[in-house]
């Protein structure tokens, strides 16, 4: 059976891009492409809030809760890129939060999950390189 959305299909769509974007900079181009941006982050960051809810202890329900939402609303974006920045902007910078939050409750020991804090680090550092894309996108 082939799993689709594996964490090794996450991780070889990331480098995949990533490939693509040494080319384009290596050419001296730095723009970023509104869409093709869109496209990559919305999937990235739901694809990370699902994971995430996986890897949290059953008692952090409400975290669960609030990690499938968020999931939900970016596989929603996903599929119809909104038409301005500002809504999927907003999604960014909400899971930054939510991500930063859950880095703290990790680290001091708060949250039970299986997350180690560097996984939890790499996930809210993404979110970052995610919105610093969106506002440098054309």
């Amino acid at each position: 059976m082939v799993v689709t959305n594996s964490r090794s299909t996450l991780t070889a769509r990331e480098a995949e891009r990533f490939s693509k974007r040494l080319d384009q900079f290596s050419r001296g181009d730095t723009s970023v492409n509104m869409k093709e941006a869109a496209d990559f982050w919305t999937m990235i960051m739901g694809e990370h809030a699902d994971f995430i809810a996986h890897l949290l202890d059953p008692v952090e329900s409400t975290l669960i809760q609030k990690a499938m939402q968020t999931s939900s609303a970016f596989r929603q974006m996903h599929q119809s890129t909104p038409s301005s920045k500002q809504p999927l902007e907003k999604a960014v910078g909400d899971i930054i939060d939510f991500k930063t939050a859950a880095e703290k409750g990790i680290n001091a020991g708060q949250i039970k999950s299986i997350i180690h804090p560097t996984l939890a680090d790499h996930v809210r550092r993404e979110a970052l390189k995610a919105a610093d894309e969106l506002k440098r996108a054309a």
